[in-house]
């Protein structure tokens, strides 16, 4: 996850307890300046295995 905001984004981790109990899935937040979209304030890389 990539924020231009990371005390904003600290925020929504409460939302993640929602949807995950136990052990949180692996993640890593960087915060850096600006994203492609200019009024941004997140972007997800995700990768995914799909069965055949």
């Amino acid at each position: 996850l990539y924020t231009t905001d990371m005390e904003a984004m600290k925020k929504y981790n409460e939302a993640r307890k929602v949807f995950y109990k136990g052990d949180y899935p692996a993640a890593t937040w960087v915060e850096i300046a600006r994203l492609f979209m200019h009024d941004a304030r997140l972007e997800v890389e995700l990768i995914a295995h799909l069965p055949k």
